[in-house]
């Protein structure tokens, strides 16, 4: 009798031009607290149970913790899909205070091409930082068709993904 799940986009923008994403641009502004907050409320008052962060990219969004901190608040889980690029060791530990609960990062390849940038090769010392700092749970993700040339770096990603400690999705 309620939303399980939501996605909620603060940030059309995206630092990143994967081929395969459609879900992004370059020059949207980031949409103010204002209005998330407005939206996470009603999103609670409903009884949704998860929220999404997505976008674009959400770490582009000046006041992200805010709004993760708004999400946790209501009780709602936060979780939150990136492509990592903007992860340092404190922006993770400015995520855990906020009260992340969850991470999805997106790895498609195990060297970048022209079709994603999310490569293994560009990532894996952000990935080593969410191993050291991350209290929330990591998942990484790979995305396979949609021009990605080699579907078994998928499986070196995955590999890689539990090393660290995280779970892994195709």
């Amino acid at each position: 009798g309620h939303p399980v799940r939501a996605h909620v986009i603060p940030m059309r923008r995206c630092n990143l031009s994967c081929t395969y994403c459609n879900e992004y641009d370059d020059h949207s502004k980031p949409v103010s607290l204002e209005i998330m907050y407005q939206r996470l409320d009603k999103l609670a008052a409903l009884g949704t149970t998860v929220i999404t962060i997505s976008g674009g990219e959400p770490l582009l969004h000046p006041e992200l913790d805010q709004i993760i901190a708004r999400v946790r608040r209501h009780g709602m889980i936060a979780g939150m899909i990136t492509n990592g690029y903007l992860l340092t060791a404190e922006r993770i530990q400015r995520l855990n205070r906020a009260g992340l609960d969850h991470l999805q990062i997106s790895v498609d390849n195990v060297m970048p091409d022209d079709v994603s940038k999310k490569s293994l090769k560009v990532l894996d010392k952000k990935l080593q930082l969410l191993a050291e700092y991350a209290e929330f749970h990591v998942n990484i993700n790979s995305v396979v068709g949609g021009g990605i040339r080699s579907p078994q770096d998928a499986l070196t990603v995955g590999t890689r993904a539990l090393e660290l400690g995280f779970t892994s999705t195709v």
